[in-house]
């Protein structure tokens, strides 16, 4: 047991500091009462990276030491609760989301009095921390609904901090611009890229900033480099569904591709969601255009998304109810309120840390590009919503048993050569996912684990600290067996990657133009569709 929980379990003849009033008696007695429940437990302590409690008050007053305590047990008992086995398993998935949340949002330091940092700071400020707090609680009420900041609004502007790379657009219909971006080197390998994102967030993930920028990397490497960059569907475009955005968006890119560059094969790249695409575009095409595709990358994608043994949490209604909860007024289901529920899977630091930040300390978090990627979502046609939760609760695509364009998708059919990065502390797809997707394809796959996020994994410039685990031979069924054997390269995933792509990438052949007289070249990189929110 931790020092603190043995504090809470103290004896009789020493009960800690004496209460001064009788509700400090009654919380001591409680606090007692409820570790007695919990002889066994281990309360621990804070989570080490949790800001919020890196006071020294928390462990040198008394009063805060037995606020800490009491908190810490209360949430062992919710966090327990979640895990009892009088809820059906498949509820219990549910119960550990709302547990995590409640117990995020009830800490201590999330109020003024329950916050030395913030009462100490506007002491010795006289009151400044706590005016410049309430500006930045009504700026966020105006301009976010209320949601915290996790930055100073404004910090960055897409195209001219983000999204920079140079290109031009080549086609754009109602639902998509296809970008391609100027060759930096004389010589390029005949093999194009096709970078294709998830539909809930805007391609610049692929293209952050300069020097971050996974664009950059691949165009500088001597890659003809395409991007899809999405439309915020219109509100008419409520009831498009995943066959006519298939054949409209990856599908159409990837024509636009090859008739601009003339190659037959194109390697296709999906993140997240985009990964489900690709993966889906290749499976496709097996029925005769195989060849269309030279390889697979997949950036912390899942194509399995339960073990075959789980049931699914979601039912129908519950599908439908939260696509309901999420939608606005115009049908559409709202980026920002699925980039909400994102930010629940991980709210200490996404909500609670940027609020105590922002309205108790009277300060923002330092401008972030990948934040400010992160809060530029788009919105999503309503059945297009509806079936990909579908395709998720009943892991149609996994078992073979998703139809798309009258075709049945069967991902042992591709067997072409895949490239798969997954993160170790992905909040939103964990690696294990990742890792149980990669074995459902045919190909040769070299699976690749990076110690990071969801999103910072991608972003995995050569650097000193970069790293990631990967192991020789093929993928065991249990992903223990693979990390257990596996070693860490001290080098960016991006290097390997390159390094992956070139022999599958043809020869080299001199610089293309941009566009071609079917799709030329217009406006610049990137495009008027990705402006249609402020960062």
């Amino acid at each position: 047991m931790s020092p603190h929980a043995s504090q809470a379990h103290a004896d009789d003849h020493d009960p800690g500091p004496a209460p001064e009033s009788w509700w400090a008696k009654v919380v001591w007695q409680s606090l007692q009462a409820c570790c007695a429940l919990l002889p066994e437990a281990d309360l621990g302590g804070p989570d080490p990276a949790d800001r919020r409690f890196a006071d020294p008050a928390w462990h040198s007053a008394p009063g805060y030491r037995l606020l800490l305590q009491g908190y810490l047990a209360w949430r062992h008992l919710v966090l327990a609760g979640a895990d009892t086995a009088a809820l059906p398993p498949r509820r219990r998935e549910q119960a550990r989301f709302v547990a995590q949340v409640l117990t995020e949002a009830l800490a201590p330091p999330n109020v003024l009095p329950g916050n030395p940092t913030a009462l100490r700071r506007a002491a010795a400020s006289r009151g400044t921390s706590l005016v410049r707090g309430a500006m930045n609680f009504l700026d966020d009420l105006t301009r976010r609904a209320g949601r915290p900041a996790k930055m100073p609004p404004g910090s960055f502007r897409v195209g001219e901090d983000l999204a920079t790379t140079p290109g031009r657009v080549v086609y754009r219909d109602d639902l998509m611009e296809v970008l391609q971006y100027e060759p930096r080197t004389e010589e390029v390998y005949r093999v194009p890229l096709l970078l294709v994102p998830a539909w809930v967030n805007k391609f610049y993930v692929y293209d952050l900033a300069p020097g971050r920028s996974l664009v950059e990397w691949a165009v500088r490497s001597g890659f003809t480099v395409f991007a899809v960059s999405q439309r915020d569907p219109e509100p008419h475009q409520t009831d498009l569904g995943l066959d006519e955005y298939f054949a409209r968006v990856p599908l159409r890119a990837l024509d636009v591709v090859q008739e601009i560059t003339g190659s037959p094969r194109t390697h296709l790249v999906g993140v997240c969601a985009g990964g489900m695409l690709v993966a889906s575009l290749a499976a496709w095409l097996t029925g005769g255009d195989r060849a269309r595709v030279a390889s697979l990358t997949l950036l912390v994608s899942a194509l399995d998304y339960a073990p075959s043994e789980d049931e699914s949490p979601w039912q129908d209604v519950e599908i439908k109810l939260l696509t309901r909860l999420l939608s606005n007024r115009d049908g559409l289901v709202d980026g920002k309120r699925i980039g909400l529920l994102f930010d629940l899977l991980r709210s200490r630091d996404t909500v609670w840390q940027p609020l105590v930040s922002g309205w108790l300390l009277g300060e923002r978090p330092a401008p972030f590009d990948i934040g400010a990627w992160s809060e530029d979502g788009i919105d999503v046609p309503r059945v297009l919503f509806e079936q990909t939760l579908r395709i998720a609760a009943g892991n149609s695509l996994a078992l073979g048993r998703l139809r798309i364009q009258e075709r049945t998708i069967d991902l042992s059919s591709v067997t072409q050569d895949t490239f798969v990065v997954a993160a170790a502390r992905d909040h939103i797809v964990p690696w294990e996912a990742v890792y149980r997707s990669a074995r459902l394809l045919g190909g040769n796959t070299a699976f690749h684990l990076v110690p990071s996020g969801h999103v910072g994994s991608i972003i995995s410039p050569p650097r000193p600290k970069a790293a990631y685990r990967t192991a020789p031979g093929g993928l065991p069924a249990d992903p223990r067996q693979w990390l257990a054997r596996s070693a860490p390269r001290g080098e960016s995933w991006w290097t390997a990657w390159t390094r992956w792509l070139a022999p599958r990438s043809g020869p080299r052949i001199p610089r293309r133009g941009m566009g071609s007289a079917d799709h030329p070249a217009t406006d610049p990189a990137p495009g008027s569709y990705v402006r249609s929110r402020e960062t």
